[in-house]
């Protein structure tokens, strides 16, 4: 290990600090007390025909400002020879970390070595700019990204004032967060800046105005105040429904102030940028990989080190090709609650082919309130199944949004039963069909493809 990542370990217990308190004796199986027998937590009534699971009208696809220009540059930046040189250092580092628990996670190295390089020159082709750069496309993933999230990004610098105008369109919601520290600085950041949008006033058509500088603004105002060391601005729009929801229309205008400086060695900034940050999700994952529980989940808590407001709960899967885990959740009422799958790379697992993450929109609700997701290598025929796409092993993560102050989920109830017995453990849970499944997936990627990336085939 570079000594530069020994400094970057320091950092990662202060970000992980909760989870050493979430043992096994947080988590609930699912025929613990207080969650009664399984049928019973399922409150479903027999079902011997197939039923259809949730889904809406297409929306028109999602508009964003033309970035060809900053792509092309970018692509040119990872095909300079020191950055080719320095992803095969990366990936040999990456490949002794101990961190591919199975053949499916030692095949995804080399594609997310790509994406570090790749999301790293994309900011670095953005700097001086002054543009909001489109972040959430499948070949530039990292950080356990939300597939359910349209994240964007710009540099800023704390000395100047900018303004963000825009449409606030149609999503669940959008977040404005001001960071200290870029990706590549090898530490999560603090956030000095933030501004959620349930508070942003907007006109008639939905339009509105962001104002963001080191002063103060007036009560009401759709405003951010910059904290010291403010450099990056991450914007998320979540969609709780793929088909329908639509992100917000951004543009960046900087007013006054300096702008934010090229670097004289581009390249050289994209190898610094993707090395630390390679280096600092691995030593993040080995982490929590220590103190996570496994096929149970952990208590839920507000979540460090990511988006503010939000409470997240964490867990690890390590499953036999003929086990499967299941998972009863209280939504808690959030506006937003989602569930997803990562690999310890610390990625989204491939969820454009494979349903890997499923929303509150998505899943199928039990008469009580709470959903039952389903995690295995054979589909079990109900609507809330999560594919791990060839995974034995890898990470699962629940995220809750906009919940009132104070409000905490209760436990996640886990149970680990074989796939033979799935069928009587789920036995008054609505049964799908292939047909069924077939319609799901394929509304899923229409609904998906709503967004203008370049999806793997």
């Amino acid at each position: 290990m570079h000594a530069r990542s020994l400094a970057v370990v320091a950092v990662v217990p202060a970000v992980v600090g909760a989870l050493l308190l979430a043992t096994l004796a947080t988590a609930h199986p699912l025929d613990s007390s207080g969650f009664g027998s399984v049928s019973a937590s399922l409150g479903f009534g027999s079902s011997s025909s197939p039923v259809s699971c949730p889904r809406s009208p297409l929306a028109p696809p999602m508009r964003f400002l033309e970035s060809s220009g900053l792509d092309t540059r970018a692509l040119e930046l990872v095909r300079d020879p020191a950055v080719a040189a320095a992803k095969a250092t990366l990936r040999d580092t990456l490949a002794q970390s101990g961190l591919a628990a199975d053949d499916a996670t030692a095949a995804e190295m080399p594609s997310y070595v790509d994406s570090l390089a790749l999301a790293a020159a994309s900011d670095v082709a953005n700097l001086g700019r002054t543009s909001i750069a489109w972040d959430d496309q499948p070949d530039r993933r990292w950080g356990l990204d939300n597939p359910d999230v349209i994240y964007r990004s710009a540099t800023i610098d704390e000395n100047g004032s900018y303004a963000i105008r825009g449409i606030r369109h149609s999503s669940q919601n959008i977040y404005f967060q001001v960071l200290d520290a870029y990706p590549g600085d090898g530490t999560l950041g603090n956030t000095t800046g933030f501004f959620a949008g349930n508070s942003l006033r907007t006109a008639a058509d939905g339009s509105f105005t962001l104002t963001l500088s080191a002063e103060p603004g007036q009560p009401g105002d759709n405003h951010i105040q910059f904290g010291a060391g403010s450099k990056r601005l991450v914007v998320r729009d979540t969609l709780a429904d793929w088909a329908t929801e639509t992100p917000a229309e951004l543009q960046l205008t900087q007013l006054s102030g300096p702008v934010v400086a090229v670097p004289e060695d581009p390249a050289a900034e994209v190898v610094r940028r993707m090395t630390r940050q390679g280096e600092f999700w691995a030593d993040y994952a080995k982490q929590l990989l220590q103190v996570l529980p496994v096929n149970a989940v952990a208590a839920p808590a507000p979540t460090r080190g990511g988006l503010p407001g939000q409470v997240s709960a964490f867990a690890q899967f390590d499953l036999r090709s003929d086990e499967a885990l299941v998972l009863t959740v209280d939504p808690a009422d959030a506006p937003y609650f989602g569930m997803q799958l990562g690999n310890n790379w610390f990625t989204s697992m491939n969820y454009w082919d494979h349903q890997s993450s499923l929303n509150r929109a998505q899943a199928m609700t039990n008469p009580d309130g709470t959903v039952t997701f389903v995690v295995s290598q054979r589909d079990p025929n109900v609507c809330n199944w999560l594919d791990p796409a060839g995974h034995d092993r890898g990470l699962i993560f629940l995220r809750w949004q906009d919940l009132p102050a104070g409000v905490v989920p209760g436990p996640v109830a886990t149970r680990v039963v074989s796939v033979d017995d799935l069928a009587d453990v789920l036995a008054e849970v609505p049964k799908i069909n292939q047909g069924s499944r077939r319609a799901q997936l394929e509304h899923r990627e229409t609904s998906l493809h709503r967004r203008p990336a370049a999806w793997p085939r």
